[in-house]
């Protein structure tokens, strides 16, 4: 698929995501108590969900029926079709079930285009801010408030640097990071769910974000992209190497997300 059909999907794939965020935000406002299923993972399931799901799902077939789509709440082909992908789409309906659930404003739309095991498109909006971020593979990323577009820069920073803003999930081991910052001198240390933890270090808001868990991949498809077009990287924790998709086992291992910074390893 050329570049230019990338570049061209971007558009609708916004406006799209801003249907699904006007959508799910309605059902985030309502009183009334959410019917939260728990899947086989043992994570939770709502109404919202499963609306999103159905509403990108339908809508990327029309726009591109030549494309498969592996989704969060879907059943999805097995390796041996996946292996022939060149092209697919890979979207988490809602990133952040349990701050959808509890009301903590940090849960997202996340829909990402992978060309050859890597992020060429993501779009992630956030309902609650009404915030869209988007990057194309070499066109940048970018952050839209409604009128506004703005262009997303990275932190520059060395490892070395005193004060080093971190950002993780408080669902990580707790010793194991410990001993991670231990490393650094006088981190900061906050605590998000979900793509927002990305979107930060996009922003520059945080320096690092250190990942010790496995993830599915459709949980950082998009804002790993968002981070390298901002100026930033996603790293495998234990070897440096770079993250890659449509993977035997559609999980990430432990990762770091790095801002614009001046060393590796």
């Amino acid at each position: 698929m050329p570049r230019t059909d990338t570049k061209a999907f971007l558009d609708p794939v916004i406006e799209l995501c801003e249907e699904v965020m006007t959508e799910v935000l309605s059902m985030y406002h309502r009183d009334e108590e959410w019917n939260v299923q728990t899947k086989k993972d043992g994570s939770p399931l709502t109404q919202a969900d499963l609306l999103a799901n159905e509403l990108i799902v339908r809508r990327l077939r029309e726009l591109s029926p030549e494309i498969p789509i592996l989704s969060e709440e879907m059943i999805n082909p097995p390796f041996s079709e996946r292996q022939n992908f060149q092209s697919l789409w890979m979207v988490d309906p809602i990133d952040g079930t349990y701050g959808f659930i509890n009301r903590t404003g940090d849960f997202s739309i996340n829909i990402a285009l992978i060309r050859d095991q890597s992020p060429v498109l993501g779009v992630v909006g956030m309902p609650v801010t009404g915030e869209i971020y988007y990057a194309t593979s070499g066109g940048g990323a970018f952050v839209r408030m409604g009128d506004r577009t703005k262009a997303l820069e990275a932190e520059v920073f060395s490892k070395e640097d005193r004060g080093l803003r971190f950002v993780c999930s408080p669902k990580q081991d707790s010793d194991v990071m410990t001993r991670y910052f231990s490393k650094f001198t006088d981190p900061v240390v906050k605590y998000r769910g979900g793509t927002v933890k990305f979107l930060m270090v996009a922003r520059g808001e945080a320096h690092i974000y250190p990942n010790n868990r496995l993830i599915n991949e459709w949980d950082t498809a998009a804002g790993h992209l968002i981070v390298e077009e901002s100026g930033g990287v996603v790293l495998q924790a234990d070897n440096d190497q770079p993250i890659k998709y449509n993977k035997t086992e559609l999980r990430n291992p432990p990762f770091i997300v790095y801002g614009d910074v001046k060393e590796i390893g």
